[in-house]
């Protein structure tokens, strides 16, 4: 299994790591998976990456009584011990979870490239989050909830973060690192700009058409939502400023939604 390289663990438990460092170790875990895994862009398998590779339990429950669109899309329990869940009856029912386990609530993910992304960020949380100190985060149970998973806050580093809000920044560029490898992502731009516009047309602001024609081919590609390649070609300068901010991706609540 791949080790976490270049890391630091700071007195809560949580890992400190560099961006560059947390995809490279992404990168390996993808080659480890299979050897010949970056030959050809592809859309990640996430059950088999996550259940046999990563070799961690994840069980499919609903996590409240709440509405789908407030529940939580997915936990993971960082200790061995009592989860709350909802049955198939519809009632509260307590059940044992050993320590690594990832709860997903797929009604709650709704769209599948939702689920494929929480899975991803859930198993971050089951790799690094089980050394969390509970006491010094004045947390008072034994899961990560995860409600909503956006890619607008985990690019948005200017903001000082609390230990908790790192381990989810650190598992939302983990799960963005590994369904949207650099690689895959410039070979599929470079194919699709070829493609539709022989490289002589310009992605312009003007013209934001042409710019989501692209984003819809790789988004197909690798299974991932078209606002999540979005912010991924714009991390990877494949596109500009002026550009992105055409595509107009304000959501309701002033993040952008990874689905």
């Amino acid at each position: 299994m791949v080790k976490l390289k270049n890391a630091n663990i700071t007195k809560y438990g949580s890992v400190q790591i560099k961006d560059s460092d947390l995809e490279k170790f992404a990168s390996r875990q993808l080659r480890n998976y299979k050897k010949d895994y970056f030959k050809e862009p592809r859309a990640l398998d996430v059950d088999d990456f996550v259940e046999f590779y990563l070799q961690k339990n994840v069980q499919y429950y609903k996590l409240s009584i709440d509405d789908a669109k407030n529940r939580p899309l997915g936990t993971t329990a960082i200790t061995d011990g009592k989860v709350v869940v909802i049955n198939e009856k519809g009632i509260p029912e307590i059940k044992i979870f050993k320590k690594g386990t990832i709860i997903i609530d797929e009604e709650a993910c709704g769209l599948e490239t939702r689920r494929r992304f929480t899975l991803c960020h859930e198993a971050w949380h089951s790799q690094f989050a089980l050394n969390l100190n509970i006491e010094r985060l004045n947390e008072n149970n034994n899961t990560l909830n995860d409600t909503n998973l956006t890619i607008a806050k985990s690019f948005n580093k200017g903001k000082r973060k609390t230990a908790i809000e790192w381990e989810e920044y650190h598992a939302d560029i983990y799960a963005t690192f590994l369904l949207m490898p650099k690689t895959f992502i410039n070979k599929l731009f470079a194919k699709y700009h070829k493609q539709y516009f022989d490289n002589k047309r310009k992605l312009t602001a003007k013209r934001p058409q042409r710019t989501w024609l692209l984003i819809s081919a790789i988004a197909e590609d690798l299974n991932v939502s078209k606002n999540a390649v979005a912010y991924r070609l714009r991390a990877l300068n494949k596109i500009s400023e002026q550009v992105f901010l055409s595509l107009n991706l304000n959501a309701k609540k002033g993040d952008v939604d990874i689905v």
